[in-house]
């Protein structure tokens, strides 16, 4: 008799096994994980994103966190917590049904349709689910959701980004794809990934694939202007999967035409494995640059307009980063109030706050922010005095680090 190395009954290692596995699971809500992927944008057991909107219409901001976990290496489970807040900082959760969340692999909100409320996004790896006017009184309430088919039908994790891309003013969707399929049954499976866009209709519209993203794995992408024409670029963080043709994991900047279609800029930035990137000007000449993390540390590109007196949208390394490893969170925000963004660098449980001195340089916090690896990081404004607070959040527990003034963060509010 062989052995068995993986330790599950032989039973459940046949295709006929897995087919009943994932139909279960799908029956439930849940999600079948490929065997042979990536756990989770090599994130390891755990992935959670945050995006900030006014949830509620109550003119403060909110948050959505979307906990992916990775039990073994056949199943994850995903779903989005909608956390309200007060206006103090003073947080309620929700969580939204099946219909409405979807589980799923990422989750952002926005106000899609331009009635004034935030709706739901959900990308579940094929599919994104496009819930409207989720909140209301503090209190969530679902309407049922809309479905917007991915352009291929290859299954795949991914990363949400949200923008209008196009210019006629309704928010539209990236969809960065990463790291492995879900719902794959074949072990020798290496379908690469594909990246691709939403052009928001009033909830109908139109998806394309990226084609200069086409077979690239990202761990992360960022939307802005990154050549000074009043659209949406896109920088695109790059991983080399195990396998494939296109295992270059230098990062990508895409230009956008204006109409939301995109074009490699033919730059090559960088040659490890990128985590996470932030865009920002972090040196005060106008133009927006990046912050991309990789194991060793983190990287400030410069983007070559403004003082540089190159050409706007190109991107060149500065002699220092930020010596911060294993970061999988990059933000950036005025944190001190001095008029420039500074960066929140966090790893699977820990944040360091870097002071970036209005020209590029950084200096690092004597500041520790700690959580677990079911936590996903935020920045926002939470009790509406006009500094940046820090928010941690996982699907039903959460820590707030309330701006005392000059960079100064404690755990109470100030006091008003």
């Amino acid at each position: 008799m062989s052995a068995n190395p993986s330790g599950m009954p032989r039973a459940a290692r046949t295709p006929g096994f897995r087919r009943l596995l994932a139909a279960g699971l799908l029956a439930l809500g849940l999600s079948a994980c490929s065997a042979v992927g990536y756990l989770l944008d090599n994130q390891g057991t755990f992935h959670t994103a945050a995006s900030v909107a006014d949830l509620d219409g109550d003119g403060d901001l909110d948050v959505v966190t979307h906990v992916v976990r990775q039990e073994s290496e056949f199943t994850a489970f995903g779903g989005a917590t909608l956390w309200f807040n007060d206006g103090h900082g003073r947080f309620t959760p929700a969580t939204p049904p099946y219909d409405a969340n979807g589980g799923g692999w990422a989750s952002a909100a926005a106000d899609t349709d331009a009635d004034g409320s935030a709706d739901l996004l959900t990308f579940q790896g094929y599919q994104l689910r496009l819930t409207t006017s989720v909140g209301g009184a503090q209190a969530a309430a679902f309407p049922p959701a809309s479905i917007i088919p991915a352009p291929r039908r290859d299954g795949q994790y991914g990363t949400l980004r949200l923008g209008d891309v196009n210019g006629d003013g309704l928010v539209d969707a990236v969809v960065a794809g990463c790291c492995g399929r879900i719902f794959t049954l074949d072990a020798a499976d290496r379908t690469p990934n594909f990246s691709w866009v939403w052009l928001n209709a009033q909830g109908a519209g139109q998806t394309a694939v990226l084609p200069a993203l086409d077979g690239l794995a990202l761990r992360d992408a960022a939307l802005g202007d990154l050549d000074g024409d009043g659209d949406l670029d896109l920088f695109a963080a790059v991983i080399a999967p195990p396998e494939g043709a296109n295992r270059d994991p230098r990062d990508r900047v895409l230009l956008n035409d204006g109409a939301g279609s995109f074009t490699d800029a033919g730059q090559r930035l960088g040659a490890a494995d990128s985590t996470a990137v932030a865009l920002g000007d972090v040196d005060g000449d106008g133009d927006l640059d990046a912050l991309v993390a990789h194991a060793r540390g983190v990287d400030v590109w410069l983007n070559q307009g403004g003082t540089q007196g190159g050409r706007t949208g190109s991107f060149a390394q500065a002699a220092a980063g930020l010596p911060a490893t294993a970061v999988q969170t990059l933000l950036l925000a005025d944190l001190d109030g001095d008029g420039d963004p500074d960066a929140l660098a966090g790893d699977r449980t820990e944040a360091a706050v870097w002071w970036n001195d209005g020209a590029g340089g950084w200096t690092r916090a004597d500041l520790r922010i700690r959580y677990t690896k079911r936590h996903g990081l935020a920045l926002l404004d939470v009790d509406g005095n006009g500094r940046i607070d820090v928010f941690a959040a996982a699907k039903d527990d959460y820590s707030v680090w309330f701006n005392h003034e000059n960079g100064v963060f404690k755990s109470t509010p100030p006091e008003q």
